[in-house]
Order: structure tokens, then C-alpha cells, then sequence
């Protein structure tokens, strides 16, 4: 099996679990490092995990539920640490959000909790600080594996926020002593919906705690900027990341085109060299 072995001070690059991914290593071998690999994916095709056998498999998780108040199955953590264990994987990147959340007051008892299917940006405040500090000290009791956590979209003002996004990863940094996967098009997306100055927005982020970067696509739908891992990384993520590029030293960088049937070879090819050259310069 392939395991991923990181390089210090040089990023490997690599892309989500994805259709376009059988095309990549049959025609462009050893064009990418890895291919980071959703735990609900396995889960649901435990297949997925064979793709080990060619290459480097990164694990990526939006199961924890980490800044939740409605904790993950035992089930589904025994399976993303026994998942982890056979991939070796350097770290598990999971979202500083939510997945499942509590039945409506009004409902009867008994009902279970409501599985939202996609992780949802939490309140920002310091109740939800204390929970992230929480779920973490008691995740990371299971897993032998470190935990890195990617900061969330934003897509409007979350009633009850007491402080902005920025400043919530700042504080979860500080309190929880985590590492950071920093995902470029949500920091960029946030900045757009909320009108933040992107640089501003940067300085109050632990830009030195950042272990992996994600790059994907965005698309402007009702006056609001949206997650799109179908696009094309836009120009402005990669402008972006050339200014702080001389301020993080991630381990890895992952293309996520995971949701597109097809993407054109060029693209995926430019995309790959200049992330590489990025970093080279």
C-alpha cells in the first residue's frame, strides 16, 4: 500500500476523491502527490479505500461534528479512527462546523437528532468555543492520529455571533492548540458575503499554524458568493495565496474538483504546475 510521507518545507499537491481522478493517474502519473479521501466516502463505498493500491490517500472527514452540540456515533468514530490507522495518514482534516444538530423543542422526546447531511458554519461565540474545546479534548482521546480543522464558508451573519470568523479561528487556535487547514475559496467566500478586507481578515488568522490549503472553485447565486467543487479555482485564490504565501508553510495543497463529471485536462494541469511553482518561487 501507499502511504503519504510529507516533505519539510516543500507542499505536496494533490486532489479530492473525485471522477476526474481515474483519468489523472491513467494519463498524467505522478502528476499529484495524493488524493485526499472523504471518510463518507469509504463509508458508503468502502471500495474507495482500494485506491491506495496507486497512490497516497489523505484522509478528510465532515463527521465530527466538532463545533456541535450534538455529538458523532460511536460507530462513525470507530470507523474514521480504524480508517486511519490503515491509511497512515499523516493528519485528519475535519471542519471547524457542524453536521448534525438537535430536535426542535417542540417535538416529542425520542426523536433523534437531525442529520444535516453538509457541514454548516456554527454560531461564533464563546459557547461554541467552549463546545469546540470539549469535543476536541474528548476526540482526540480516540484517535492516535492529530486532528487539523478547515475554517467554514460563511454565507450569511449567524444570529447570536458575538465575534467574526476570523477571530473565532484565532481563539480556537489559541484555546485548543490546533493546526489549521486553511481553505482558501471559504476565507475568500467568507470576506465577499460578510464585506471584509481580505487582508485585514488574514492578519487575525494563525497563518503559521496552517498544515494544508484548499483550493476549489466559487459561484456567485442570489448575490451570494457559494462553495463550487465543480469550477475552476478562480484567479483571485491563487492571488490570494501569493500574498501569504511567504507566511504559511503547508505540507500539502489539495485541488478539490470533486464534484465535476469532467474538467479540462489544461486546467487541472495549469493548475497543479502553478501551485508547485508557487510555492518553488
Amino acid at each position: 500500500m501507499e502511504y503519504l510521507e510529507p516533505v519539510s518545507g516543500w507542499p505536496l499537491v494533490g486532489l479530492s476523491a473525485g471522477p476526474i481522478i481515474a483519468e489523472v493517474l491513467e494519463f498524467h502519473r505522478g502528476l499529484i502527490d495524493y488524493v485526499e479521501m472523504p471518510f463518507e466516502q469509504v463509508r458508503h463505498h468502502p471500495a474507495s479505500a482500494d485506491l491506495q493500491e496507486e497512490i497516497p490517500l489523505l484522509l478528510h472527514c465532515s463527521s465530527m461534528s466538532v463545533a456541535g452540540f450534538v455529538p458523532p456515533s460511536e460507530e462513525a468514530l470507530d470507523q474514521i479512527a480504524d480508517l486511519a490507522d490503515r491509511m497512515r495518514t499523516p493528519w485528519i482534516g475535519e471542519h471547524l462546523a457542524f453536521i448534525s444538530a438537535e430536535a426542535l423543542a417542540d417535538e416529542a422526546s425520542g426523536v433523534p437528532p437531525t442529520e444535516l447531511t453538509y457541514t454548516v458554519c456554527p454560531q461564533l461565540s464563546e459557547e461554541t468555543l467552549d463546545r469546540v474545546e470539549g469535543n476536541l479534548e474528548r476526540l482526540r482521546k480516540r484517535f492516535t492520529t492529530p486532528i487539523i480543522l478547515e475554517n467554514s464558508p460563511q454565507y450569511f451573519a449567524v444570529p447570536g455571533s458575538t465575534m467574526t470568523m476570523p477571530e473565532f479561528i484565532g481563539e480556537t487556535v489559541r484555546r485548543c492548540d490546533v493546526d489549521l487547514l486553511l481553505d482558501i475559496t471559504h476565507f475568500l467566500i467568507m470576506t465577499s458575503n460578510m464585506g471584509y478586507d481580505p487582508a485585514e481578515a488574514a492578519a487575525a488568522l494563525p497563518l503559521d499554524r496552517v498544515v494544508e490549503v484548499h483550493l476549489s472553485g466559487m459561484s456567485l447565486q442570489s448575490g451570494r458568493w457559494w462553495d463550487d467543487h465543480s469550477a475552476p479555482v478562480p484567479d483571485a485564490a491563487f492571488d490570494f495565496l501569493t500574498t501569504i504565501a511567504g507566511r504559511i508553510s503547508p505540507s500539502a495543497v489539495t485541488f478539490e474538483y470533486n464534484w465535476a463529471q469532467s474538467i479540462p485536462e489544461s486546467i487541472v494541469l495549469k493548475h497543479v504546475a502553478r501551485a508547485r511553482e508557487l510555492f518553488a518561487a
